[in-house]
């Protein structure tokens, strides 16, 4: 018998998780640095797996300091130094280095509901004074109904129910139901990409998508042109690198898809478990598009142009409901509620040790003859500290696995381990696990290599 009759070799993290991990968690397919389950980051060092980002609440972010309620949208990008804003269900809030919030120029305008109907605030940032009944004051009040809302130049459009609002600063003046799509309908949101306004419009209950096409100026109130979704529920849309992406979901099964536009064609990408995001719950992180879906936070994209796009979970959502989510100093903020009393403002930060990834399963058999893998090899960065991950083998599709194995040393790169005490198997899967990690000090694992003979059975 030879010392070796096969090597497996896990690599390539940076892939993601497996294409038919939404469908299947014990698959088959896809390559063998691609998951079945995760919850990991294999975005932030490309080529390496590490440990979730930990959320740590914000000063004050929680019920015992000023977050007393969910915080529906954070405004994405910083109105001054170290300054941003975000709107919760009655208070608008101060966030420093967070229902919809935009920045038009010298003011802030915060879109909110009421019990029977919705309203816009207007807050000069240089006076920082709110007028809260700005948008009724000014033309009416708003439909009780999502407000996603877009800003170019001097211009804003915005969603309110069956209607897309126009404002165009020093030019017209505000009209809420500048567009009218019809008995049924409710824009779920808006973005401006190459002099276009893009409009995504569900009807009956969300069960058909449409994304419209609207001038730029916002003068018109006739539309440029179209693009059908069919039977599905749109979630949201999204600008990155000239491309408008989508979120929507088939109403007759569960989950949902990200693709992009084409003309009038929608072209998907990845597929996903769990829950629609919406307008509120899209960020841009290290390159990629960052959502939240069920309790989750999810990373879609490359890091890298030249790498492969790679769709993960990456971090844990903090209470059972999320929010609004955004990055609008670099590093994601995420809110959340527990439905209760409880509700949460947190940003990440250091490690998480509720973190995991188990690969795809891979066939080891030759023939007639089973695999018995004898020795694992663990590539990692140098180890500090108390870094530390644990690792097993799961083999017959998960029907039985061998003891762990502590990757843990300081100062060492490779980590190898003998006597697997797993019997011989058709098939096996790899587990990474970081429930005795460290906090402050990762683990990232480059390449992990099985080593096994082939044994008759």
């Amino acid at each position: 018998m030879a010392d070796i009759d096969f090597q497996i070799i896990f690599e390539g993290f940076n892939e993601g998780q497996s294409p038919l991990a939404h469908l299947d968690s014990e698959t088959f397919i896809g390559n063998k640095g691609q998951a079945s389950e995760m919850k990991a980051d294999v975005i932030s060092s490309p080529g390496f797996i590490t440990q979730s980002p930990e959320l740590a609440d914000l000063t004050d972010g929680n019920q015992d300091g000023v977050v007393d309620q969910l915080i529906r949208h954070i405004l994405d990008r910083p109105t001054a130094a170290n300054v941003t804003f975000a709107i919760g269900t009655t208070k608008l809030f101060k966030l420093s280095s967070t229902e919809s919030v935009i920045r038009l120029k010298a003011n802030l305008y915060g879109f909110f509901n009421r019990a029977a109907d919705g309203e816009i605030l207007k807050m000069p940032l240089a006076t920082e004074v709110i007028d809260h009944v700005w948008g009724s004051d000014t033309d009416e009040a708003l439909e009780n109904a999502p407000h996603p809302v877009a800003v170019k130049e001097d211009v804003m459009v915005f969603g309110n129910g069956r209607y897309v609002g126009v404002y165009v600063e020093g030019l017209a003046a505000l009209n809420v139901k500048k567009l009218d799509f019809g008995e049924g309908s409710e824009v779920v949101d808006v973005v401006f990409h190459s002099n276009i306004w893009w409009i995504a419009v569900n009807y009956g209950e969300g069960k058909k998508g449409q994304v419209y096409l609207y001038d730029g100026s916002a003068i018109s109130t006739i539309l440029s042109d179209e693009a059908g979704v069919g039977d599905q529920k749109i979630g949201f849309l999204y600008v990155l690198n000239g491309i408008v992406y989508i979120a929507y979901n088939d109403t007759s099964s569960t989950g949902f898809t990200i693709g992009w536009l084409s003309g009038r064609q929608i072209k998907p990408l990845r597929y996903f478990s769990g829950s629609l995001p919406d307008h509120r719950q899209k960020a841009l992180y290290k390159n990629t598009i960052l959502f939240a879906s069920s309790v989750n936070v999810w990373s879609m994209g490359a890091s890298v142009e030249q790498l492969p796009l790679q769709i993960s979970t990456l971090a844990d959502g903090g209470h059972a409901t999320i929010g609004g989510i955004a990055a609008p100093f670099g590093t994601p903020m995420v809110a959340s509620s527990d439905g209760g009393s409880n509700h949460r403002l947190a940003k990440f930060s250091g490690y998480s040790v509720d973190s995991n990834w188990k690969s795809v399963f891979v066939d080891i058999t030759s023939g007639r003859m089973l695999g018995k893998v004898h020795t694992i090899i663990v590539s990692t960065k140098i180890l500090v500290g108390s870094a530390r991950c644990d690792l097993k083998i799961e083999g017959n599709q998960g029907a039985i696995e061998s003891s762990e194995f502590e990757i843990s040393t300081a100062g060492k790169t490779r980590h190898v381990f003998k006597s697997i005490d797993l019997k011989a198997v058709e098939d096996m899967r790899l587990i990474l696990n970081y429930a005795n990690g460290d906090a402050t000090n990762a683990c990232p694992i480059r390449k992990v290599v099985a080593l096994g003979n082939f044994i008759e059975r």
